[in-house]
């Protein structure tokens, strides 16, 4: 299908005119909870991994409608309400919110898997280092994971770690070093910013809902910056290809989820291949 005609088209469908009011609400929520409240809406109804202290089953949901900046929130509900309009008139209100809530969700699902697998290899690393204390296994255990808490709280016992690299057969210095590794791979889910980081936006299901619309419409064209024309499903294959290869480069610092982005796309491909593979009209 290359064209959309509809018969009826609305500027602003039912479903995407509320969840545009509910991100508005919720971004305005955020600042007047913090100043008058003193209270994070982030820390309640944005995503945490889930073996952090934050977590909450609800935020698989709530994460949706947060957003850390007004450039955040407007690029995210732009985006939405221009690809969003069309697939909501197009598919009709139940069957888009859900499309749009299966592939939010789906991208949070991709985000965390990708954080456990990260977390999994830590703990394995400290645990070698935990059997073979040395220096070369901490070293190692340190660079080869990126660990920026752990390299400032190493910081904060300088000067007894590196008696012990100079002296590694000093046992009292070395059990001291065997502590705090231990402490910081038991409590590594509220320490390394990867898992104690809240996750917030919508960006997921509009990546989703971009995917839906260059697959189902891929030869409309859409002007990049109101300039350059592309078909839909050239931007679709340019911005998956940009977001793998961030995800790809990924390091400490980036607080953009790359892999949630590409969770949305993916998610959104598997539940479009269900409704046409059936060729079911609904889904609820």
């Amino acid at each position: 299908m290359n064209e959309y005609r509809p018969q009826q088209f609305s500027m602003l469908p039912l479903a995407v005119k509320n969840i545009l009011i509910i991100n508005g609400i919720l971004y305005l929520a955020t600042y007047t909870f913090q100043s008058v409240y003193n209270i994070e809406l982030a820390n309640i109804l944005g995503l945490y991994f889930p073996l952090n202290h934050h977590f909450k089953i609800w935020q698989f949901v709530t994460y949706m409608f947060m957003h850390a900046s007004f450039d955040h929130v407007l690029f995210n509900m732009i985006s939405f309400w221009m690809f969003g309009s069309v697939l909501e008139n197009y598919w009709g209100l139940k069957r888009f919110l859900v499309f749009y809530f299966f592939t939010g969700i789906g991208a949070a699902i991709c985000n965390l898997a990708a954080n456990y697998w990260t977390f999994y290899h830590v703990q394995q690393a400290a645990q070698v280092f935990l059997n073979s204390p040395t220096p070369t296994s901490l070293n190692t255990f340190i660079a080869s994971q990126h660990l920026m808490d752990f390299r400032n709280l190493i910081s904060l016992n300088k000067d007894y770690i590196q008696q012990w690299l100079l002296h590694p057969d000093n046992v009292q210095l070395g059990n001291n070093i065997k502590s705090l590794v231990a402490e910081y791979s038991s409590n590594l889910a509220n320490l390394d910013e990867r898992f104690s980081d809240v996750m917030i936006g919508a960006s997921g299901a509009v990546f989703g809902i971009l995917f839906a619309y260059g697959y189902l419409f891929p030869n409309t064209l859409i002007y990049v910056y109101f300039l350059i024309p592309l078909r839909a499903k050239y931007i679709v294959a340019l911005m998956g290809a940009y977001e793998f290869y961030s995800a790809w480069r990924s390091t400490p610092g980036d607080n953009i989820a790359h892999l949630a982005h590409l969770g949305g796309m993916l998610f959104g491909f598997i539940l479009l291949y269900f409704w046409q593979k059936n060729n079911r009209k609904k889904f609820y």
